[in-house]
């Protein structure tokens, strides 16, 4: 089949859907989509609220809870704990199908009234009440989308097997780590970003195999570097003593030298590793990822955003591990899921299900909520086998027949994600908020509610450029001060652990609120979006004469100070 070109629903833009991608369609046996790549991903982010936390009660047991919900919300909020127990039958709400209504306003009414947990958390978690999207995790506060064995991670998002992160964007495999983006495989490292299997260092950028390095970037195998610039041991060792990283303001001057140094030097097109055949960003042990950001470890997948490892065939993937055969799914579900296709929160162990929430350990649901070990479901009532395959022929086409018009006009038929009208949250709860931030004008044309930004204040007793300037010269009763951010002027505290760890690594007190160092954290990050770029190599030695000719997609936009190389000119120029 030929590549068409479509016309999207929401942006009015003109958007490509490729041979592969209708070849994907007819083995998943539904009709490619009417909304364009970028605008199915922002509606897909809607449904995810991370960091965005409440104190309110459970409809249960009545204990005091932290929920993604606030106490305003119509949902019936039920704590983990409750939700998660044999008390309750989310089956009592189930319904008839209606074929004089339409089947996303039918799931809607379901969606609204079955009971829903207070925040994402599977597995088995401990000391972890603070902290959303989690799974078998332990000390986990204030950090978000943190799974599989990590223990002791703080004010940090998207971390996988590791332990003692602190304001941390991405990491895998990694052992005490500050203030780094995309950390895979490194131990006592701060201010590093795109590096691996590095150790003892601070501010290195696309740097791997280094030991004992300060201010480097693109180096590989090295030790006792300082700018790039090899010392002896001795040497290394006096530098750093006299460039004294645990007083604020050396650190602060030092990390201003650091950004105008790194621009001299090259990056490659993304920071692709191990793979094959790939495009977009952050991308390790994948093969076949195009348009991927945040994936590890998959194959054959499109537009797949927080993917960390084991995903297989699949398409328009937000925050999903292990499974084959996905499409459309927002969030949730690191464990494998198979034939899964337009899923809101997905549980562990679901299969062969579509248009589904909070459903797990469980097979061919339609339009379901919340159900646990159930097979042949509809709007959550059993159905025998014959029946339920019966009424998925007839719903399918009664969804073409009679579709949901949204609030702004759009069409959803069958096959499209749930409109963004349905989502508990508004845009400020939303991950959209941090990750793709929008205009009202846009989100209005989306029919996606903007919300409020709520703004908790303490009584701060101290502000922040008050603190100590050196780590050393600070008193351990600094845990007991509430610190006003010198930005926001928000109010936040140094944990007792937080207060030895930056001893131990022998860094200042910071001086923003935890939200501020991520927003700083995120600028740091390259937009997940590609543009169609040469390479910027004019050196001979690299195996071209005069400009190199090697073109690619990148997330470096053309007017970005960064000198943005191939694959080849890049590998040539590191090692």
């Amino acid at each position: 089949m030929s590549p068409e070109t479509k016309n999207c629903q929401n942006c009015k833009n003109d958007f490509i859907i490729e041979s592969e991608d209708f070849l994907f369609y007819q083995k998943i046996k539904v009709p490619p989509p009417t909304f364009c790549p970028e605008c199915r991903f922002f509606r897909r982010l809607i449904w995810r609220n991370e960091r965005r936390l409440y104190h309110r009660n459970c409809a249960l047991c009545s204990k005091k809870t932290i929920s993604v919900y606030s106490p305003e919300s119509i949902f019936n909020v039920y704590c983990v704990d409750c939700w998660k127990k044999d008390e309750w039958d989310p089956q009592t709400y189930a319904l008839d199908v209606d074929f004089n209504k339409d089947f996303f306003t039918q799931f809607n009414e379901l969606f609204k009234n079955v009971p829903r947990p207070a925040v994402g958390q599977n597995g088995k978690n401990i000391n972890s009440e603070y902290a959303n999207m989690i799974q078998d995790v332990k000390n986990v506060y204030l950090s978000y989308s943190v799974i599989w064995d990590s223990e002791n991670i703080f004010y940090s998002n998207n971390i996988s097997k590791s332990k003692d992160i602190y304001d941390t964007y991405l990491a895998q495999d990694s052992n005490i780590i500050y203030e780094c983006i995309d950390s895979t495989k490194n131990y006592d490292c701060a201010f590093c970003d795109f590096s691996s299997n590095c150790v003892s260092s601070r501010f290195l950028i696309n740097c791997r195999n280094c030991q004992d390095c300060i201010g480097c970037v693109n180096l590989r195998n090295k030790r006792f570097c300082i700018l790039n610039e090899q010392y002896s041991k001795e040497e290394y060792e006096k530098k750093l003593k006299d460039l004294n990283l645990g007083n604020y303001e050396t650190l602060v001057n030092f990390q201003k030298e650091f950004y105008k140094f790194n621009l001299k030097l090259p990056r490659q097109y993304g920071h692709i590793l191990n793979s094959i055949n790939s495009t977009g960003d952050n991308i390790f042990s994948s093969k076949n990822a195009k348009y991927c950001f945040s994936c590890a470890g998959v194959e054959n997948v499109k537009y797949g955003f927080r993917c960390p490892g084991g995903l297989k065939d699949a398409m328009d993937v937000t925050h999903k591990g292990r499974g084959e055969l996905i499409y459309e799914h927002a969030t949730g579900g690191s464990d494998l899921g198979n034939n899964l296709f337009f899923t809101i929160y997905g549980m562990p162990a679901l299969i062969n299900s579509e248009y589904t929430d909070y459903c797990g350990s469980s097979a061919d649901l339609f339009g379901c909520v919340g159900l646990k070990n159930k097979q042949y479901c509809i709007l959550n009532k059993q159905y025998s086998k014959e029946k339920y395959f019966e009424m998925i022929e007839k719903i399918k086409k009664h969804m073409n027949d009679m579709p949901y018009v949204g609030k702004v006009g759009h069409i959803y038929k069958y096959g499209e994600f749930f409109p963004p009208e349905f989502s508990p949250f508004s845009y400020t709860e939303s991950v959209l908020f941090d990750l793709m931030p929008k205009d009202k004008e846009f989100l209005t044309k989306f029919g996606i509610d903007y919300g409020e930004v709520e703004v908790k204040r303490y009584m701060p007793t101290i502000k922040a450029e008050e603190l100590p300037i050196d780590i050393k010269d600070t008193k351990e009763d600094i845990t007991e001060h509430i610190i006003q951010c010198s930005v926001s002027g928000k109010s936040y505290r140094i944990l007792q652990s937080e207060f030895e760890f930056y001893k131990r690594m022998d860094l200042p007190l910071p001086r923003l609120h935890q939200d501020e160092r991520y927003k700083k954290r995120l600028e740091r990050l390259n937009p997940m979006k590609l543009w169609h770029r040469s390479c910027m190599c004019d050196k001979d030695k690299h195996g071209h004469a005069g400009k190199c000719t090697e073109e690619f997609e990148t997330s470096y936009a053309p007017d970005r100070p960064e000198i943005v190389y191939c694959e080849g000119c890049y590998n040539k120029e590191v090692y």
